[in-house]
């Protein structure tokens, strides 16, 4: 009876991966994704704004999490919308959960986001919270240049790996089920936490930006509830 080697999750994601990238158009349609996301998140803020809730920084993190939520319901989404495209995959009866690959793939992914802050994190976040509170007029718009920045290079950084994010949620998501069916000792792994794993970070960045971006610009124009009302304050 010949051998058959068996084939790890890494590889089958590498796999599914190389697919996506010639006959999917992942990155297309994952930009289509974010811009839906960003939507979501200016339709946030404007309706908490309708609703009262005026501190910019608070409206703005919220927005920002509710957009978050969008984004994960979209990729579910297309998860369950292009599933049966991408499920044909040769070699799953040989899929293995054990092997050489499998580990250092999951020490790099928990080292690439799961490491913890130093230690004195903390104190150099308040020093520039502090300083950027006596910032003059030129700094705040500045700050708010890098917020915007800080925005458009973590959608496409989450643009740039859409390839990799969904042949991770097919494996997780869509191909799991029958695979664990199958096959012992596999370590089940929800298609979310795949997602979160893969994304979450760009999103807390952005959120954290435009938090003291928001807080700043009310500190310094109070009155103001809106970027263009703080702006042209200061301006005046």
């Amino acid at each position: 009876m010949p051998h058959h080697p068996r084939t790890t999750r890494p590889q089958l994601i590498e796999r599914l991966r190389r697919r996506l990238d010639r006959d999917g158009w992942p990155r297309a349609q994952m930009l289509l994704i974010v811009m839906l996301t960003g939507a979501a998140g200016f339709i946030a803020s404007w309706s908490l704004l309708r609703f009262g809730v005026h501190a910019m920084a608070l409206r703005y993190m919220f927005a920002c999490l509710i957009a978050y939520a969008v984004f994960l319901a979209l990729l579910w989404v297309w998860m369950r919308t292009s599933a049966s495209d991408w499920t044909e995959i040769p070699d799953l009866p040989h899929f293995s959960a054990s092997g050489g690959p499998e580990q250092p793939a999951t020490a790099v992914d928990g080292g690439t986001i799961g490491d913890a802050p130093s230690s004195d994190g903390g104190g150099a976040a308040d020093g520039l919270v502090d300083t950027l509170g006596t910032a003059d007029e030129f700094a705040l718009p500045l700050l708010l240049v890098v917020a915007l920045a800080a925005l458009v290079l973590s959608s496409l950084f989450v643009v740039w790996t859409a390839p990799v994010l969904f042949a991770e949620l097919l494996v997780d998501g869509v191909l799991a089920a029958s695979l664990y069916r199958r096959l012992r000792g596999l370590e089940p792994r929800h298609w979310l936490d795949s997602a979160v794993r893969r994304t979450a970070w760009p999103f807390l960045a952005t959120t954290g930006l435009v938090g003291v971006s928001g807080w700043l610009l009310q500190k310094q124009a109070p009155g103001a509830v809106t970027i263009g009302e703080a702006l042209a304050r200061l301006g005046g």
